[in-house]
């Protein structure tokens, strides 16, 4: 059975689309607090949503990045048919 290797590059790239989806998460959040006049102290208190939307975005990205990577995988192997 061969080991699975997780190259640091990759470690790295998928933590900052993480951090760019949490950062996100709390932009989002941060306009709904300016727009409902709602106070700031908000931002702390709906980290769980702030987490919550961070993973579903995380998700979505994956999930376009998973259908990327099979739409061109299917076209560079067919060039070579």
């Amino acid at each position: 059975m061969k080991d699975i290797v997780i190259t640091r590059k990759t470690i790295r790239r998928e933590l900052s689309i993480l951090g760019g989806c949490f950062l996100f998460a709390v932009l989002f959040d941060l306009f709904a607090i300016i727009k409902f006049g709602r106070p700031f102290v908000e931002l702390l208190t709906t980290i769980g949503y702030e987490l919550a939307i961070t993973l579903v975005v995380y998700l979505i990205t994956v999930l376009v990045r998973a259908l990327v990577w099979g739409i061109r995988a299917l076209f560079v192997r067919g060039k070579g048919k």
